[in-house]
């Protein structure tokens, strides 16, 4: 379609970690989605697979109510039908559905049944969650409510921060639906071959996306994508890439998708070596046009593909969101986080309590749920228990973006599972994670689980193919995982863990 203009803490020294299905963002924009597979699987998915994967994915990674969602798949189309009690729900289906690799459209026939709420207390608590503005770029956003449907409007001058309103806008609790009515004018025009150039650099740079087979051209700010990606999630990425300063249009419709297409320039891994000065290049264009960024800019420095971000940021949650940023672009391996929040007199701890508190009382999926929150000296302690990760992750992420939040200790407990699988049928799962994870060459990884622990054996590509492996375990069921993985550059990736890596880029996340 042609889409017109109306993506947990972390800090020192952190390798590549992320959900293979989550996101995004992110979305930007990372927001927490999943991309092309880079494995060497040929395997036609059946419509029955498919299916398959969307459930248990549903089941794993949404806060969605078991049995609410219909599914239906022919020849790649998904038809989603039934109900959930929120917006951000809908998301999280219709972001999971879009990762499985053979899915080639999504149509979403959800029915969304919030909270019946005020009209009044819905705009309040909306135009409260809003992101701040530039002052010194006249921008204004209104919102008006009606029967729980909210009409944004107003004018920026950035397609991500209408982007970013709409999606906070759908986080409050009672929101039925969205109306994005902002209008985006560029404050400046741009040359067609600079955005053309600027595009491409992006497509390229994005972690995410393999660029080899997409077409960029751009006619008046009108960008056009041809080409053939494949995953569904892979072409919403494509996307908003090419929304970058001086695009007034994206147009979609020649960029198909499908799994079956051979792609001879398709890379061979999600990690690419880039010189240095490439990288640095690439992760300063992504935090120049990341809204979560104010001014000034972190400094970058890159040293055989490891990132070192220092400077001043406001808070806590744009740390974070340095730091996917410089992570989520081709070539980094590693990011030495350094940045310092600017010193200023906060509000006082209890204070700081009562705001995180009244966010979380007006967020659709975090309202009313057991987390208890507490400050001393503005560090912030997160207890409680959650049904799962996504809230998790959401709730310190939310909870990081609260001026006065110097340092997030997340104590969250995520309920475990009531049924236990038996180790064959464990051994099964992450098998057949690891033979379809659009990361992994699973042939070359033995996995043997005992008592519910997976220890994996053999030869991965890289750091970052390694650790998407550990995921993928925990992805199958895995209680904790073992790993002696050689790598092919040299060394052996070996660690125990206990529980799933988190994706910074969580959907539910930096982008909520």
């Amino acid at each position: 379609m042609i889409r017109q203009r109306n993506s947990p803490a972390l800090s020192g020294h952190t390798f590549i970690s992320g959900c293979v299905r989550l996101t995004g963002l992110v979305m930007v924009l990372t927001m927490g989605w999943t991309w092309t597979p880079y494995a060497t699987a040929t395997s036609v998915p059946g419509d029955g697979d498919i299916q398959k994967f969307i459930d248990r994915y549903l089941a794993i990674e949404t806060t969605v109510v078991p049995g609410s969602i219909d599914i239906d798949v022919k020849d790649g189309i998904v038809m989603l039908s039934g109900s959930v009690s929120n917006l951000l729900q809908r998301n999280q289906v219709k972001r999971v559905t879009g990762s499985v690799v053979g899915v080639r459209s999504v149509v979403d026939n959800i029915r969304v049944e919030p909270a019946v709420r005020d009209d009044k207390a819905i705009a309040r608590d909306v135009l409260a969650i809003l992101p701040p503005l530039p002052p010194d770029r006249k921008a204004v956003i209104g919102v008006n409510v009606k029967n729980g449907v909210v009409t944004l409007n107003g004018r920026v001058d950035s397609w991500v921060l209408s982007r970013l309103a709409d999606r906070r806008a759908m986080s409050v609790k009672g929101v039925s639906r969205i109306v994005n009515q902002i209008d985006v004018s560029p404050g400046t025009h741009r040359d067609d071959q600079l955005i053309r150039a600027d595009v491409e650099r992006r497509l390229a740079a994005d972690l995410y996306v393999d660029a080899s087979s997409i077409e960029v051209a751009v006619n008046n700010g009108r960008v056009s994508l041809a080409g053939t990606v494949r995953t569904l999630a892979q072409k919403h990425r494509s996307v908003d890439d090419a929304w970058i300063a001086g695009v007034v249009e994206v147009d979609d419709r020649k960029l198909s998708v499908d799994w079956r297409t051979a792609i001879p320039t398709l890379r061979s891994s999600p990690y690419v070596h880039q010189p240095d000065e490439t990288i640095s290049r690439a992760v300063r264009d992504a935090l120049r046009l990341d809204p979560r960024m104010t001014s000034p800019i972190p400094e970058v420095s890159v040293v055989n593909g490891a990132v070192t971000l220092s400077g001043v940021v406001e808070t806590l949650y744009a740390k974070q969101a340095a730091e996917a940023d410089a992570l989520n672009t081709t070539g980094v391996w590693r990011v030495i986080n350094r940045l310092q929040l600017r010193y200023r007199d906060f509000p006082p701890d209890k204070a700081v309590e009562q705001l995180i508190r009244d966010v979380f009382r007006r967020d659709a999926e975090l309202d009313g749920l057991d987390i208890n929150v507490a400050v001393v000296d503005h560090h912030l302690t997160l207890t409680g228990n959650v049904e799962n990760m996504s809230q998790k992750i959401r709730a310190v992420n939310i909870a990081s973006r609260i001026d006065g939040v110097l340092a997030v200790d997340d104590r969250i407990q995520v309920a475990s599972s009531a049924q236990t699988a038996s180790d064959s049928d464990m051994h099964a799962a992450i098998t057949d994670e690891l033979y379809w994870s659009p990361y992994v060459d699973s042939d070359p990884i033995h996995v043997i689980v005992t008592d519910g622990q997976a220890v994996l054996t053999g030869r991965a590509v890289n750091r970052f193919v390694a650790r998407m492996a550990v995921i993928n375990a925990f992805e199958g069921g895995a209680r904790s995982v073992r790993t002696r993985l050689k790598l092919k550059n040299g060394g052996t990736y070996a660690e125990h863990l206990m529980q799933k890596p988190a994706d910074p880029l969580l959907d539910t996340g930096l982008w909520p």
